[in-house]
């Protein structure tokens, strides 16, 4: 047997060899998310204690001198003059919504900031509501409906509605105020009237021997309790309210379609009609698409050739920042 180690050459020996060890692709990934969430926990520091500094410039207000949200879109056509495309899609309230960065301003205040940049434009010349709500609540109904009779009065710009799929109760209520309606072939609209929900369980929680012993001050302070049988007097109290909420939503729509009341009443009982059925009962001028009613209102306000844009609202990033900065020191 050979030895191996005689054929080193003298005043030499084994060596050690150190294998360096690689690293996996799962080290770097980690190394990646790791750089990624540090950058982005400066960044959000940065500005957030850049949006503090500048809060008063940046933080968004629901005024309605505030405009500077409200964006353009340009959907077609050309020329100087411009129609303004505003929807107002949704319940209608004047409550806001809470959101994780951005209180969203409620329905109401948003037109009521998109129609006085409408009125503060000197190139729109007339404002196209697109309509997509199947109501909410009589006074949110009733403060957008006096927006839009003030901002014709005040600018003597012309106001289309065009109802999309649904435009009933409250939404009904606002396009009253429109020099015209024009209805998609499918929209569904009316339902004219006043409802308010009340539910009783008193049966139900006697059933389990539960017993209301509520105090009140008077016999009608606990009108409308879930927990009682309401009476005759306090049955007449609510319909009352209801008939004179009625008859205000019943001189809207006679104003606004130039019909007399008692017309009013008779297809005003609270059911819902058809683009086809409103157009037969005088709800509506005319059945037609977005286009038709853009031509509409072109044709009403004089206009041979116009730029259609419609509003949105628009928030960049150093706004959410800053919203959500106002919304943790006002916390």
């Amino acid at each position: 047997m050979t030895d191996t180690h005689n054929n080193i050459p003298p005043g030499m020996g084994w060596q050690p060899v150190y294998i360096k060890k690689s690293r996996g692709a799962g080290f770097w990934v980690a190394v990646g998310f790791a750089s990624f969430f540090f950058l982005c926990t400066v960044m959000f520091f940065v500005l957030f204690i850049g949006s503090l500094v500048l809060n008063k410039a940046l933080v968004t207000s629901t005024s309605t001198k505030d405009k500077k949200h409200v964006v353009e879109t340009i959907i077609e056509g050309n020329g100087e003059n411009k129609v303004a495309i505003i929807p107002v899609k949704g319940i209608l309230s004047n409550e806001s919504a809470e959101g994780l960065f951005v209180e969203k301003p409620s329905i109401v205040d948003i037109v009521k900031q998109q129609l006085g940049q409408a009125a503060d434009d000197t190139q729109v010349k007339a404002v196209l509501l697109e309509i997509d709500s199947p109501g909410g609540g009589i006074t949110a109904s009733d403060i957008i409906y006096n927006q839009i009779i003030k901002f014709k009065t005040e600018t003597q710009k012309k106001v289309v509605v065009y109802m999309q799929d649904v435009a009933a109760s409250g939404g009904y209520y606002i396009s009253s105020a429109a020099d015209a309606i024009i209805a998609h072939p499918t929209t569904i609209t009316g339902s004219i009237g006043v409802i308010m929900p009340l539910i009783n369980v008193a049966e139900l929680i006697n059933r389990y021997g539960i017993r209301d012993n509520s105090i009140a001050s008077g016999n009608l302070k606990e009108i409308g309790s879930p927990l009682k049988q309401m009476t005759a007097d306090e049955a007449a109290v609510l319909k009352g309210i209801i008939d004179e909420m009625y008859m205000q939503f019943v001189k809207v729509v006679s104003t606004g379609r130039k019909l007399n009341i008692e017309t009013v009443k008779k297809i005003a009982d609270g059911r819902i009609y058809t683009g086809k059925q409103a157009l037969e009962k005088g709800l509506v001028d005319q059945l037609g698409y977005l286009e038709d009613a853009v031509n509409t209102t072109k044709e009403l306000a004089g206009l041979t050739e116009a730029t259609i844009v419609r509003y949105e609202k628009h928030y960049g990033l150093a706004d959410l920042f800053s919203l959500m900065s106002k919304k943790i020191v006002s916390a």
